[in-house]
């Protein structure tokens, strides 16, 4: 194939995820024809096109789309932690494990003359068929954090994920070992960080193609220019958020998904200074049993010192909480409810826990019975309205927190209704992915 007239699309199914944006920026440098697109909508005129998945649930609400793609596919994303899994629900050609950044030239190179067992054989990072078997190759090193801009779609200004308009990349990995997360499973436990004016570069690149509300991602935000647990470069990270704020202006920046002993007073007052106003922890239960269980690695005191330091700093405090997982009894979610009442918090996200691919969650999910998985048990007092138990205590705790707030908000018709939506797209998702998983 030859580079100039070699076609690639890199399509992301419903937003511009940075990771997409990432790639056809690589490839764009490297002097490919690149197009990037979001959605399946439009007719898909290349010769490769990278899909970048996101979901567990996007194997299946996309599977006769990507059968419908005359193209070579390539699939990359979270999705790509387990490869199996891919391969067992879409029609594709390779997928790309882990970290793609490294071993996308060396896949092009490879794939000059058309789909090659023996060269990709020699590409770190991918898994591929041959003869009905799925081959891997050995995982490709931890990818260096110096790299081209993205390619920003020209329509970024109208993208709203949570928010945000797009959420930049400033750092990988995370020493931390909760049972649920994909990232240091994904990215490693080492903390890798960008280079300070490779993301101001980025921000003035998104600001200038249009984008106006900008979130900081990467994990646990405060991590930035830290290698160690608990050794925070405050410093680094302060001074950052200083750099974009003055680009970005406060209110059009968030710092999402902090965790609670991962804070300090000088950094609670940057986010003060620089960003909306908003610190979001990640508390998940009020059950010690519970967070043991999780290897989530605090004690509720360290989010009871969290939030009242947050709150002498004037911020506006939210905090996501995981309900039904594995092993949680009555008195675990009872001890989560006194907590979310206890704090009065400005706001509360909950979550079913939903096995995602590659982690200890995913591993123990497999391995519990259906009958003792909360997501498949009859409700005790929403089964008329055909809620699992997982189900009914999401709904619970969001309907309580709409009274614990620190302004609280009655519950009517219509925020019950929404509320009750919720659950169950939240519950069929993930009742879905489940025996995805558990068929690996």
């Amino acid at each position: 194939m030859n580079k100039k007239k070699l076609k690639i699309t890199v399509l992301t199914p419903e937003f511009y995820n940075y990771g997409a944006m990432l790639i056809a920026g690589i490839l764009k440098e490297a002097g490919y024809d690149v197009t990037l697109k979001k959605g399946f909508s439009q007719p898909i005129h290349a010769d490769i096109v990278f899909l970048s998945f996101h979901s567990t649930i996007h194997l299946l609400k996309y599977k006769h789309d990507v059968e419908n793609i005359k193209a070579m596919k390539v699939v990359g994303g979270p999705v790509s932690r387990v490869p199996e899994l891919v391969f067992q629900n879409l029609s594709v050609d390779i997928v790309m494990v882990g970290e793609a950044e490294g071993n996308i030239l060396k896949l092009m190179a490879a794939l000059e003359d058309g789909f090659n067992v023996e060269k990709l054989r020699l590409v770190k990072g991918l898994a591929f068929e041959d003869a009905g078997n799925i081959q891997q190759t050995d995982h490709g090193e931890r990818v260096s954090m110096k790299r081209p801009l993205p390619f920003i779609p020209h329509d970024i200004s109208s993208e709203d994920i949570r928010g945000a308009n797009v959420y930049i990349e400033t750092h990988r990995g995370c020493p931390g070992s909760c049972a649920f997360c994909q990232v240091p499973c994904f990215f490693g436990r080492e903390v890798r960080s960008r280079p300070h004016e490779d993301v101001i570069n980025e921000v003035k690149a998104f600001l200038k193609a249009g984008a106006k509300r900008i979130a900081v991602s990467g994990g646990t935000g405060t991590l930035y220019g830290s290698n160690k647990f608990r050794n925070l470069d405050e410093h680094a990270f302060t001074h950052l958020l200083k750099d974009i704020s003055s680009l970005t202006r406060p209110k059009n920046l968030t710092i999402p998904d902090i965790r609670v002993d991962l804070i300090s007073p000088d950094i609670l007052e940057a986010l003060r200074n620089y960003t909306n106003g908003w610190v979001y922890f990640g508390i998940e239960s009020g059950s010690p049993r519970i967070l043991r269980s999780m290897k989530k690695g605090i004690k509720l005191d360290d989010v009871r010192e969290a939030v009242e330091l947050a709150r002498k700093e004037g911020l506006k405090i939210a905090g996501s909480f995981i309900v039904g997982y594995p092993g949680e009894e009555e008195e675990d979610f009872q001890a989560t409810i006194d907590l979310a009442d206890e704090l009065m918090l400005d706001d509360y996200f909950v979550s079913i826990a939903e096995p995602l691919p590659g982690t200890v969650l995913a591993e123990e999910i497999k391995k519990l019975p259906d009958e003792k998985n909360a997501l498949f048990q009859d409700a005790e007092e929403y089964k008329r309205q055909g809620l699992s138990l997982a189900e009914e205590r999401a709904l619970k705790l969001m309907m309580d927190s709409f009274v614990f707030r620190s302004m609280p908000v009655p519950m009517t018709e219509n925020l019950f209704k929404a509320l009750l939506d919720e659950v169950k797209s939240q519950g069929e998702h993930i009742k879905t992915v489940t025996p995805l998983i558990k068929g690996l």
